[in-house]
């Protein structure tokens, strides 16, 4: 039986070796886009530009408190197979740990992207005020969408926080993009 860290290890492998294989060209195009936000928390707006080379996205969020402690990230990436999406890729973190808990690629990977593009980010803490994105998209030739063959997936966001002296974790938002890769 495999431990979680050489199951992470024997994947890693694999998809760089597909990668390697692959390196496609490819070209995201966003279809939908479904999202939340809590209005006790914050006012999310998402705008989609679907451009002839891609699509690029816009957001704007107003933060309503300052957050230190208790963020937690769900992100996981959905392919459609046999008309049905299944999760492929998950990972979850908490954003304001000063622990590491182990190596996980794929958040600072995508904080690496959102940063080249605005002031929002996956790191902590946050202060009220405004956030934004501006044309946001993922380059082609980055290792996140090479590793990913064309089909139709989604990406799921899911932001909670738990407050200092409370056991229970409060929806902030949650964000879906429907994609298709060509």
């Amino acid at each position: 039986m495999f431990k979680c860290s050489q199951a992470w290890k024997l994947w890693t492998v694999a998809a760089v070796l597909l990668t390697l294989l692959c390196m496609i060209s490819a070209k995201i195009m966003i279809t939908k886009v479904d999202y939340e936000s809590n209005p006790n928390y914050l006012a999310m707006m998402v705008q989609v530009h679907n451009e002839t080379e891609g699509s690029t996205v816009d957001v704007d969020c107003s933060l309503y408190l300052d957050v230190h402690q208790g963020i937690s990230v769900n992100i996981d990436l959905d392919s459609k197979m046999d008309g049905e999406y299944m999760t492929m890729i998950g990972t979850s973190k908490e954003l304001c740990s000063k622990e590491e808990g182990g190596i996980d690629p794929v958040v600072p990977l995508l904080n690496e992207e959102l940063e080249k593009f605005g002031n929002l980010s996956l790191g902590c803490p946050y202060y009220k005020g405004s956030y934004r994105i501006r044309r946001f998209r993922m380059s082609d030739d980055h290792m996140l969408v090479k590793m990913v063959p064309p089909g139709e997936y989604i990406v799921k966001l899911d932001l909670k926080h738990q407050q200092e002296n409370d056991t229970q974790k409060v929806q902030v938002f949650k964000l879906s993009f429907f994609y298709e890769i060509s």
